[in-house]
């Protein structure tokens, strides 16, 4: 008998510890699902603390405040101001007694809210959470004198008669249980008065998604069957198929709460059917951007657009259209509010469009970038934009050159102050000039700073040594940068002091009896070359404005290695002190060395290697160090525009367009920090730089637009209006009227924004973008001439690398290839996604059968 005894004793304690095992991995998961009640509650005490929402009591429940972006502010806004919709819509429905109960309520603060607004003088106000939270919430309310002050008898309660429930008096109950334990939540709630035949408010916050299927939806039959009349409110995810939601749900995969229930309910139609079937008499469903757009009314909207700097629409809408709330309802007094709302059908594509990458090619991730295709017809160089430098998330001040034949791509370093000089932008427009330069146009270097200068970008495809300085007069080489002058002393400064010039005027200006640490350019006797510290001055100038950048890479920096992180003492050490030196890029990075920006080159800055006499005057920088490409450096002025110049902006449309033997610049729209969407156009003469004023303002205000050349005309297509809207309509320009033309498509297009265009023939072919539909736009291909349309999808990822497609660039390759640079954006409070490219769309479907 005693093998059997053994053998029972055994079993017993596996089960035992797979009990236990059970146990643990239940208790983590509510544990992390709890976590997320911590997080939300301090981003919603930073969104009403920048003043998005009234809620005066929400820091009760923060033990420390963190500023959070102005997109959580916007995501939990939203969130706030729909609860809030609902609710008081119930509350003016049932004026006399109601009930409300908060299923999953944590640290919400509506109750404290409500009742000091005075709107809840004939509610019983229940709210649910795990134990754990009910019991941390208790005893913050009791260590709050203001809190305490609105819940009536709450000290005269006397003593808990039920260890499940914290508080219960007339008008605010706290009951601690788990939502799948229907049962015991019945009990609890008929221990604390509920009337069954009450008119009641269920509401659910980004709850039951936690839940899997069975017990989300035992709970949405329990309450439909338990209540006589009744209301329930559900907010929470939708749409985890497309590149966001994959997104959306991998964040959560990872702080371990995962959204069992979306999969389930992916769809509106989805959420709304599921309380139908359940028992519900009726249900309605609407996204946040119908919710935003509809029922926030317009004078809201410019009231929270003014709160603080915000430029991530893209993000926003994204967000929005992944979040919905369902009103369901068994109760004949509550009014239909989202009855007219029509689930968007989707789009009938006729195919899906091949995406590939190229195995070992280098990974350009940058977003809000320009691109554009230099004159060998192979370099596409990409400017600015926001994206991963040496590990770092910033934005981008050096230039990457991908080479279209192999997909490899390597970096030009921009050594110059970009509080100077202009480089470091987002969404502005990048020009291909027929002189072979590069025209940058617009742009922002953040919300509320936007870009004033018209660079002009030359490329230098010369290979000079790490250690030259090319005249930008005469284009010599000089042989070294701190060369001392022919018969100079060892005291002597490399940039000598000049007779009779005051010390502004002197860029490297000796200083008597100076130490080697205090003189950043003096020349020492019989110093190593590879300590030396070089210097390259680069005057830049133009007849409206000159700025000068003294630039002092280390020996490191010379050849290349200007992304090495430094410590902070380190980098006080290396980097003399600028009065204006203001940079837009992490400061663990280590760029340019820039001295005091009060020093002036002497006189024209003559240069002493040259005969030509011009020094690195006439308005130019000269930048070197592209590592293992065709370019090594780039050359940047600014150039004097005159005219009906248009006001600086970023999002906006350009392109060059040859007529009459001139090269015109068209611009249209964009925005700036105090109007959404502009309804302007202009035209640049690339010769005289003169600006004219179109008076047609056809397209209307309009942002994230594109700007494509068809024979003597403009197509301008898609964008984004001054309400926020994405727009479906095309336009077309004429230069030889002056005027612009409404193109009317025969079928259906995707309204979109922050999408590229091509012109292929008589076809414009439109890549990616945003709307704030449920159908993510693909591409779109327009017959010029029929004015028909066809909408082709693209994968939601190949490999295991997910696509967003908007805030990228692209360039047709030919062959019916379209190569996309970039892309992606801050997702919410998720994290930042970066597309993986360079990678190609091979659009041949779209050339097929029509």
């Amino acid at each position: 008998m005693a093998a059997p005894m053994a053998q029972t004793g055994s079993v017993h304690t596996s089960s035992k510890n797979a009990d236990k095992k059970t146990k643990t991995c239940k208790s983590r998961r509510e544990t992390a699902v709890q976590g997320t009640n911590d997080s939300s509650i301090v981003s919603k005490c930073s969104m009403a603390a920048v003043g998005y929402f009234s809620d005066p009591y929400l820091h009760c429940f923060v033990s420390k405040t963190t500023r959070r972006s102005p997109l959580i502010h916007r995501g939990y806004y939203i969130r706030a101001k729909a609860v809030d919709f609902f609710l008081k819509k119930f509350l003016t429905s049932y004026p006399e007694k109601n009930q409300i109960v908060s299923l999953g309520a944590g640290f919400d603060s509506t109750y404290f809210r409500l009742r000091s607004e005075g709107v809840l003088s004939s509610t019983s106000f229940y709210e649910v959470d795990f134990p754990d939270v009910v019991q941390r919430k208790n005893s913050l309310i009791q260590n709050n004198k203001d809190l305490q002050k609105l819940i009536p008898g709450l000290q005269s309660q006397g003593e808990k008669g039920n260890p499940l429930i914290e508080i219960n008096t007339e008008d605010y109950k706290l009951l601690g249980v788990d939502l799948t334990q229907l049962n015991t939540l019945e009990a609890c709630l008929n221990l604390c008065g509920v009337d069954w035949d009450t008119p009641t408010l269920l509401l659910s916050e980004c709850v039951m998604t936690y839940m899997t299927r069975r017990c989300s939806s035992a709970v949405v039959k329990w309450a439909g069957e338990a209540f006589s009349e009744a209301v329930f409110i559900l907010y929470e995810q939708i749409n985890p198929n497309d590149a966001f939601g994959k997104f959306m749900q991998k964040h959560f995969q990872l702080i371990g709460s995962p959204l069992k229930c979306i999969n389930a309910f992916p769809t509106l139609c989805d959420q709304r059917d599921r309380f139908l079937k359940l028992g519900w008499s009726r249900s309605e469903a609407a996204d946040m951007n119908y919710f935003y757009r509809e029922l926030v009314p317009p004078d809201e909207h410019h009231r929270v657009e003014s709160l603080e700097p915000f430029d991530e629409y893209e993000e926003w809408h994204l967000k929005c259209s992944h979040y919905m709330v369902v009103v369901a309802s068994n109760a004949s007094g509550f009014p239909s509010v989202l009855s007219d709302i029509g689930t968007p059908p989707e789009t009938d594509r006729p195919g899906c469009l091949p995406v590939e990458g190229r195995v070992g090619c280098d990974l350009v991730k940058r977003f809000g970038h320009s691109s554009v295709m230099l004159r060998d017809g192979h370099s596409l160089v990409s400017f600015g934009g926001f994206g991963e430098e040496a590990g770092k998330h910033c934005r981008i001040l050096d230039l990457t050159v991908t080479d279209i034949r192999t997909l490899q791509s390597y970096v030009v370093p921009v050594k110059v102050n970009p509080r100077e000089v202009q480089v470091s932008r987002m969404h502005d427009q990048s020009i291909l000039l027929r002189d072979g330069s590069v025209l940058l146009v617009g742009g922002r270097t953040s919300p509320i700073h936007m870009c004033t200068q018209v660079l002009k970008v030359e490329f230098s495809s010369k290979d000079p040594p790490s250690s030259a300085l090319i005249c930008t007069r005469c284009g010599l080489m000089a042989e070294d940068v701190c060369q001392h002058r022919e018969n100079s002393s060892p005291q002597e400064d490399v940039c000598q002091h000049r007779e009779n010039s005051s010390p502004q005027e002197d860029v490297c200006q000796h200083r008597e009896n100076s130490s080697p640490q205090e003189d950043v350019c003096q020349h020492r006797e019989n110093s190593n070359p590879q300590e030396q510290v070089f210097v390259e001055v680069s005057s830049v100038k133009s007849e409206s404005h000159s700025f000068t950048n003294i630039l002092c890479p280390s020996n490191s920096e010379i050849q290349g290695e200007h992304n090495t992180e430094v410590s902070g003492d380190q980098r006080q050490s290396r980097r003399p002190h600028s009065v204006n030196s203001v940079t837009h890029r992490p400061s663990e990075i280590s760029e340019n060395r820039l001295m005091n920006s009060n020093n002036k080159c002497g006189d024209n800055g003559a240069c002493d290697k040259c005969a030509c006499g011009g020094g690195l005057g006439e308005g130019a920088v000269r930048v070197d160090g592209g590592q293992g490409g065709q370019y090594s450096g780039v050359r940047f002025q600014e150039m004097k525009t005159s005219g009906d110049s248009p006001s600086p902006r970023w999002r906006h449309a350009a392109v060059l367009i040859h007529y009459e033997g001139r090269d015109l610049l068209y611009l249209h729209g964009g925005r700036t920090d105090k109007e959404l969407a502009l309804d302007d156009s202009y035209l640049l003469d690339t010769q005289t730089f003169t600006w004219t004023k179109i008076e047609d303002k056809g397209p209307g205000r309009r942002q994230s637009h594109t700007a494509s050349v068809w024979g003597d005309h403009v197509i301008i297509a898609g964008g984004m209006d001054q309400g926020l809207r994405p727009l479906a309509s095309v336009f077309m320009f004429s230069v030889h009227t002056r005027q612009h033309t409404l193109l009317q498509v025969q079928e259906s297009l995707l309204p979109r924004y922050s999408h590229t265009a091509h012109v292929i023939d008589n076809q414009l072919i439109l890549v990616g973008g945003v709307n704030v539909n449920h159908s993510v736009p693909g591409v779109a291909v327009i017959d010029i001439d029929s004015k028909k349309v066809r909408e082709f999808s693209i994968p939601v990822e190949y490999g295991e690398q997910l696509l967003m497609l908007h805030k990228h660039t692209s360039c047709y390759l030919g062959n019916n290839r379209i190569l996309v640079i970039g892309g992606g954006g801050n997702c919410f409070s998720f994290g930042t996604h970066l597309n993986c490219s360079p990678f190609e769309i091979d659009i041949s479907q779209c050339f097929g059968e029509k």
